[in-house]
């Protein structure tokens, strides 16, 4: 699994570093993700993202993997993040934004959610002025981390 993950990630960070600032920054992959077959199908109610934030601006990047259910974890809002994306079918997109200010510092961060919700593979890639839009605009837990 972790490999596979890795290579998502090398992908996306790839197809990020070649995409103009204009375009969108995100995208879906609706097929199933194969998994490690020590860990089963991906099915059921085990669910796994990694997620990373990195800087736009060569600032540094953090990464952290959510599981759902909760227990298996390393999150530390694995359980309001679950229950947002339980919402939103899995789609980061779909999570709704949380109410909240930020500053106006442009520290641009690019966002990178990569990983299987149930049955489906979902890759969510997008780029915001700095990482307190980000952790707004994905429902106030996703990336707070």
């Amino acid at each position: 699994m972790r490999k596979l993950v890795v290579g998502a990630l090398a992908a996306a960070a790839i197809l990020a570093a070649t995409a103009a600032p204009a375009q969108a920054n995100w995208f879906r992959y609706t097929d199933p993700v194969p998994v490690d077959p020590g860990i089963g199908d991906g099915s059921g109610p085990h669910s796994e993202f990694h997620i990373s934030i990195a800087s736009v601006r060569g600032g540094g990047s953090a990464s952290i993997t959510l599981a759902c259910p909760q227990e298996w974890s390393e999150h530390p809002n694995a359980e309001t993040a679950c229950g947002q994306l339980e919402q939103a079918n899995g789609y980061v997109e779909g999570v709704a934004p949380a109410d909240g200010m930020c500053t106006k510092e442009y520290a641009p961060v690019r966002v990178l959610v990569a990983g299987h919700w149930h049955e489906t593979g979902h890759v969510f890639m997008k780029t915001y002025g700095n990482r307190c839009e980000a952790v707004l605009a994905t429902g106030g837990s996703l990336l707070d981390f």
